[in-house]
């Protein structure tokens, strides 16, 4: 019996077209990670872009943060020079007096210890500039609140630090003397040779004390000009 024509053709099973055969999700996931890479190159790049942006401006900050420091060391030290010299130019004035009456005190004291009568009397009165003469430390305590001695150079440090402390000692003593001659015990007995002796000693004192600042003055005035480029820094210009 002839076979029907209309009967299709089977192709046998290990024969099928593979364009027709389903596709294999493992396939499919190992082309795409082929075709997929990780740009290394360009990560690396955004990477390096990153880190020196962050480097400028970590030195930004910090060159602005140097400016603002130097430009607090210089107004400080404008400062201190002003007050140093307006301190030093008192001290002239003080040491002026005292160098005044210390040739009266010195022949009551010889007098004194000859038994003599005193030249000249201080009875009942204190002599002007003991004590009471003050000499300022604004800008140097300011300074040490605003922690701008932080950023000083040690030598300029060193030096303001000494200063302030022998400015510190003068005034305790002449508090100390202020507090001693002051006692009405002190002027009931200024025609004894004790007292006498005793006020021309402590001016001798104090005259040697105001020398040996006066002397800081000078060099610590001499080093923050240095330090500043301007010789004039801290000028004082008296009005007659």
């Amino acid at each position: 019996m002839p076979e029907d024509s209309s009967t299709e053709t089977q192709t046998p099973p290990g024969n099928a077209d593979e364009s027709e055969l389903p596709e294999v999700p493992g396939h499919a996931q190992g082309r795409g990670r082929a075709t997929h890479r990780i740009p290394f190159a360009r990560l690396a790049l955004e990477f390096v872009v990153i880190v020196v942006g962050v480097l400028v401006a970590l030195g930004f900050d910090q060159w602005m943060t140097t400016i603002d420091q130097r430009q607090l060391v210089n107004e400080t030290l404008y400062a201190l020079a002003a007050e140093i010299a307006e301190n030093a130019v008192t001290l002239d004035r003080r040491m002026a007096y005292h160098d005044g009456i210390l040739p009266g005190l010195v022949e009551n004291q010889r007098a004194a210890e000859r038994g003599e009568r005193q030249s000249i009397s201080i009875s009942g009165a204190l002599p002007e500039g003991l004590g009471l003469t003050p000499l300022r430390s604004t800008a140097w305590e300011l300074a040490s609140v605003t922690e701008a001695v932080r950023h000083f150079d040690l030598p300029i440090l060193s030096t303001l630090s000494l200063t302030y402390s022998l400015q510190e000692s003068l005034h305790e003593y002449d508090r100390i003397v202020s507090a001693g001659i002051i006692q009405p015990q002190f002027f009931a007995a200024t025609d004894q040779p004790g007292p006498i002796i005793y006020l021309g000693v402590m001016v001798s004192d104090v005259r040697a004390r105001e020398d040996e600042l006066g002397r800081f003055y000078a060099e610590t005035l001499r080093h923050v000009r240095l330090q500043l480029g301007d010789p004039e820094a801290g000028a004082v210009v008296e009005v007659r």
